[in-house]
């Protein structure tokens, strides 16, 4: 059973100043693994070990499977656009929202060390997303 928290930061940036979403970069059904988009990028650990490459996207996406052999991961997520981003556990109906408007949110989830598979779930407009998952508790 894994347990997720994702922790949405905030921004004192007015909304003129943000930057807008982009738009799709290829027709492709595989995600994007480069930073193709202008959606705003991953300020990751330099020493982690990456489980999930960051990966962009503007529909729903299941992404790769992953284990960690350390009974924990951390997901950093950031979208932009009006839309609503969520991930998922594909064996979860639980959704865990991803705050838009360039505004990290970085999760820790408490797993066994099993494979794990995240969805990605966006709902309403647009919306471009940005994620990566890599091993071990990185949110403190």
């Amino acid at each position: 059973m894994a347990t997720l928290f994702l922790v949405g930061g905030c921004s004192d940036e007015p909304e003129a100043k943000r930057p807008g979403p982009a738009g799709p970069t290829a027709s492709s059904d595989q995600p994007t693994r480069t930073p193709a988009t202008q959606s705003p990028g991953l300020d990751l650990p330099g020493n982690a070990q990456i489980l999930v490459a960051e990966t962009t996207g503007n529909k729903d996406q299941e992404l790769p499977e992953f284990t960690s052999e350390e009974g924990a991961y951390t997901v950093y997520a950031v979208c932009e656009g009006k839309g609503k981003v969520s991930i998922l556990n594909r064996n979860s109906s639980n959704a865990h929202p991803v705050a838009c408007g360039g505004v990290p949110t970085v999760g820790v989830i408490y797993a066994d060390k099993k494979a794990q598979h995240l969805k990605i779930q966006v709902v309403g407009d647009t919306s471009v997303w940005k994620i990566a998952v890599i091993s071990g508790n990185h949110q403190s």
